[in-house]
């Protein structure tokens, strides 16, 4: 295959022999040549070398309008803005551009330099010529100025030329498509064309970047520390900011939070629509409303969503009554349900979140298990496409099947069934594209005789199949109940965790091991109570965080807590003073590293959340 030819590139002030000059660089043969200039120059001298000495070689001529002289600083960057279009629009590969340096004033050899350097050539070259001739008015010795004179200079050696080589081009620019920064061309005639610049879009894309690039130069040495590689260039002061303390009661914390690009990998889909105005839309949408119980909200404790007294995990649950299976078993009501905690995550700015369900709780007769997992499948599928098509942020929903323990009746069984389900599920169900089950869930009532490691048989199955485990466990059970998990039953993550502090063997391990810690402030407050509500005991958060575990905050139950997920990191800041900006984003990136899912998701996670956050 014969390989492209080059193409020259070269700008023109009032020196028209230096077209031909550098047509004529030794070794080169150009298929075409185009030049930018000012209003001023004659090209008598161009056209004519090209007519006699290389008539096959297309020559194009632009000139920039309204643009005769140099006189400060805004024509040369009117003149560097025409120049980057210039060449994006000829669509000429990088590989085939030879860009000449030597035309114009100092300024324009500058700009066609920066040019070639950030969107790329194949060769960067000056051209000098002796004072090889003579001026017939003066007699003077001065440089080629005629076809014939540039002809006769290169052949007696008097042309030098001074190769710079190759520019590889910014990775950002190589890929800029030619009608992006177009040109208005004001009027074409004889073979020429003027033109200008609308805007001055591309030079402000190119110092963007510039500033961009040295921020990451002088954030190189902390990279590493950094939880997203976008922050590296951010300006110092912006760093800075993030590094302060979260104040939860000020405005611009809590708009920055409530902007903040997140992970939901704790969310009981049960626990959404279980009071209120949610409530009331979903049973709207009942296929069979005679059969919907009657509606009864269970009361708010006092003070909710932050009680003054502790609740307890049975009078926590009970809040969740009027929300619970008897609706859902509703397809329906399900189906809306769905469509509304969606809608929920797109408004709180979640890009990814993992589900938990219980199909089995909402099957009947007609509809079994596997049936009402694919409802809950195929209505979060749709309402991702629909805001594809709608052109709004979207969030990836995967699923997690829930086994739940029990205090007392055969539900180790049941547990049985799910796993199965989930199991299947994953077999049947691999497009990334779509919504998937990718893990299970043991939850439910933690005591010393449901602790994980009576599990270890149901749960074989699972992990032999790849799918992840995370684990409820040090929640209403002591340090010895999340041990058994992490130890006994391979869990990737753990569900709120929250007496790590009791064994600071078993912290370290979880830390060294990179097990995901899901806390949910609400949940944990007002299950368990912690200070300043009611003075019980200092949140752990912080304490884990800073000694390497891998935190990350969850909502839990939308409903019941009657809190999101900005609510939850506003409350994790109050709970946990000096907690920083820096260390909520760190949280965010634990939150992907956890999730299940696959590392080309995590990667795309990465990047999307890194590019995504708001600076002050």
């Amino acid at each position: 295959m014969t390989p492209p030819q080059p193409v020259l590139l070269v700008s023109l002030g009032t020196s028209p022999a230096i077209v031909p000059e550098a047509f004529l660089l030794p070794g080169a043969r150009f298929a075409s040549v185009h030049v930018l200039t000012t209003e001023r120059p004659t090209i008598g001298t161009i056209q004519g070398f090209f007519r006699d000495q290389a008539p096959d070689v297309p020559l194009t001529i632009t000139r920039v309008a309204g643009f005769h002289d140099f006189t400060g600083e805004e024509d040369h960057f009117r003149f560097e803005e025409v120049l980057y279009r210039w060449i994006l629009e000829s669509g000429i590969p990088p590989e085939q551009r030879f860009l000449c340096l030597s035309g114009g004033f100092k300024t324009m050899s500058a700009s066609m330099q920066r040019a070639a350097t950030m969107l790329g050539a194949a060769e960067v070259f000056h051209v000098l010529a002796d004072r090889c001739c003579t001026d017939d008015a003066t007699g003077k010795a001065v440089e080629p100025r005629t076809s014939e004179e540039v002809i006769s200079a290169r052949d007696a050696g008097h042309l030098h030329y001074i190769r710079l080589g190759a520019e590889v081009g910014w990775p950002q620019l190589r890929r800029v498509p030619p009608g992006e920064y177009p040109l208005d061309v004001v009027r074409a005639a004889d073979g020429e064309r003027w033109v200008r610049a609308a805007d001055d879009a591309f030079r402000r894309r190119l110092q963007d970047l510039t500033e961009r690039s040295h921020r990451i130069a002088q954030s190189w040495d902390r990279m590493a520390a950094l939880p997203f590689a976008e922050l590296a260039t951010w300006s110092q002061g912006d760093l800075e900011w993030l590094n302060e303390p979260m104040d939860p009661a000020a405005d611009n914390d809590s708009a920055w939070l409530a902007a903040l690009p997140k992970v939901e990998l704790h969310c009981h889909l049960g626990g959404f629509a279980t009071h209120g105005d949610l409530l009331l839309e979903v049973r709207a949408a009942a296929a069979d409303p005679a059969a919907l119980p009657a509606l009864d909200e269970p009361p708010w404790p006092r003070g909710w969503p932050l009680p003054a007294d502790v609740t307890g995990l049975p009078s926590y649950m009970k809040l969740g009554d009027a929300g619970g299976r008897a609706v859902l078993r509703d397809p329906g009501c399900l189906r809306r349900h769905c469509e509304l905690l969606y809608r929920h995550l797109q408004d709180q700015h979640v890009r990814y979140a993992e589900i938990r369900c219980s199909p089995g709780n909402y099957a009947g007769p007609g509809r079994s298990p596997w049936s009402v997992l694919g409802e809950i499948r195929e209505a979060f599928d749709a309402c991702t496409a629909m805001a594809v098509l709608e052109g709004a942020p979207t969030c990836r929903v995967n699923l997690l099947i829930i086994g739940t323990r029990r205090e007392r009746g055969d539900y180790r069984s049941e547990i049985s069934r799910h796993l199965a389900l989930a199991v299947s599920a994953a077999s049947h169900w691999t497009d990334p594209e779509r919504c998937r089950v990718v893990g299970v869930d043991l939850a439910g009532f933690e005591d010393p005789e449901t602790r994980a490691h009576y599990f270890r048989e149901e749960f074989v199955a699972a992990h032999r199949c790849g799918l992840a485990l995370t684990v409820h466990a040090g929640e209403n059970d002591d340090a010895e109940g999340i041990w058994r998990a992490v130890f006994d039953l391979s869990a990737r993550r753990l569900g709120h965790a929250l007496h790590l502090l009791d064994s600071p063997d078993l912290l370290r391990s979880v830390a060294d091991r990179g097990v995901v810690v899901e806390m949910c402030p609400y949940a944990n407050t007002q299950i368990r109570g912690f200070q300043p509500v009611n003075g019980a005991a200092q949140y752990p958060l912080l304490d884990y965080l800073r000694r390497g575990v891998r935190v990350t905050v969850n909502t839990d139950n939308i409903g019941i807590s009657a809190a999101s997920l900005t609510d939850n990191l506003r409350l994790a800041a109050r709970l946990c003073p000096g907690l920083t900006r820096l260390e909520i984003l760190q949280m965010q990136r634990h939150a992907i590293e956890g999730a299940f899912t696959s590392t080309d998701e995590r990667a795309r996670l990465s990047g999307e959340l890194g590019r995504s956050i708001p600076t002050p």
